[in-house]
């Protein structure tokens, strides 16, 4: 779900706000009558709620005391699932919509709000062209057409690349902007590290934001986990109850794959069985396995290894993305794994499909 963004410009507003000490986020929500909304502001790593009211006929005023102009704010409401999320730059934000439609709900805000109207509007774009793509191929698997499967993974292939080209040309467009370390951010598990530190050393931005500091913290754990690194050990519970470390599998086998994945993720599931290959091919050799999963409930993860065979050693401590030892690891999207040497040294990473048996084939041939 996307909020979509509307803008206005703001050089008249400007002159008559500079010595405002609030702004007023004005909220205009059909079938939203009675409900409480709450108004919350970005500090590290969470929401604050700063603020809260009644919404009575239809409409709730908030008044905010200015902060740094790269503040980022975002308004909950009771038994609405999505959030809705803006930057204001101290002046005045005003929210128009139906709680029913929640798609075309309009945000008029700030000069940073009119760069994510225009950068949500081609992403908007993409993945609708994505979404028909997808249609298709579901259509021709239906009928078992292998020629038009191919070439419908190449269409969405290509679209996924334009999508991504597209996103790094926006971010380098508008290096000055704090938006970009936002969306850099955002879009983290589309790049390598090296590529986040080019970003991050071409921003031209006088004012830190909290995405900033974000990002900077998330290259600096990427950093640590990179390849040359000793390992960080971790301990979570086996499926039986017990706890267990990492450092209590390294060193007992040639290579160690750290595989981070979950009941839940499709593409997860759909990497196992060749995960699974390279294990039955080449444990007698040296090669083990440690999966990590990011499931919430213990009944579907266990499923899901049973389903899958996962026969390794799995453990989790079902805290979905706030799984301790994905957060050490900067993992930001799965399947995602690390592979380690006897010496407990990361040698690679993000090895799937053949490329994880031609590494593994490599190193215990």
């Amino acid at each position: 779900m996307k909020v979509k963004f509307l803008t206005i410009a703001f050089a008249t507003l400007a002159l008559a706000s500079c010595s405002n000490k609030s702004f007023k986020v004005n909220v205009e929500l059909q079938n939203a009558d009675g409900k409480m909304i709450y108004l919350q502001k970005l500090g590290e790593d969470q929401m604050t709620k700063i603020d809260s009211a009644i919404i009575n006929n239809n409409t709730a005023i908030f008044d905010v005391a200015v902060a740094e102009p790269t503040a980022y704010y975002s308004l909950k409401i009771d038994d609405i699932r999505y959030p809705i999320n803006f930057f204001s730059e101290n002046y005045d934000v005003n929210i128009k919509g139906d709680i029913k439609d929640f798609d075309n709900i309009s945000i008029t805000a700030s000069t940073a709000q009119q760069l994510l109207n225009e950068f949500n509007s081609e992403i908007d774009k993409y993945n609708a062209q994505l979404s028909e793509a997808y249609n298709k191929y579901k259509e021709a698997s239906s009928k078992n057409d292998e020629a038009a499967l191919a070439l419908i993974e190449e269409e969405y292939d290509q679209i996924s690349e334009n999508q991504e080209n597209y996103i790094s040309l926006f971010i380098s467009k508008n290096s000055k902007n704090f938006i970009a370390p936002y969306l850099v951010y955002n879009n983290r598990y589309n790049y390598e590290l090296n590529e986040l530190v080019d970003f991050v050393n071409n921003f031209d931005i006088k004012e830190e934001s909290e995405f900033s500091k974000k990002l900077n913290k998330y290259i600096d754990v990427l950093k640590r986990v990179d390849v040359g690194q000793p390992y960080l050990d971790f301990t979570q519970e086996t499926p039986e109850g017990d706890m267990l470390s990492l450092s209590q599998l390294v060193g007992k086998s040639k290579l160690l794959l750290i595989d981070f994945w979950a009941s839940w993720c499709g593409p997860c599931r759909a990497e196992n069985p060749n995960v699974v290959a390279v294990y039955n091919d080449y444990h007698e050799k040296g090669f083990d396995v440690l999966g990590v999963s990011l499931d919430m409930k213990k009944e579907s993860w266990i499923k899901a290894i049973e389903d899958d065979g996962l026969i390794w050693h799995n453990i989790s401590d079902l805290k979905y993305w706030n799984n301790e030892a994905a957060k050490s690891y900067g993992i930001s999207s799965i399947p995602s794994n690390l592979l380690l040497d006897e010496n407990g040294i990361i040698i690679a990473k993000n090895l799937r499909g053949e490329d994880l048996r031609t590494k593994v084939e490599e190193i215990l041939k």
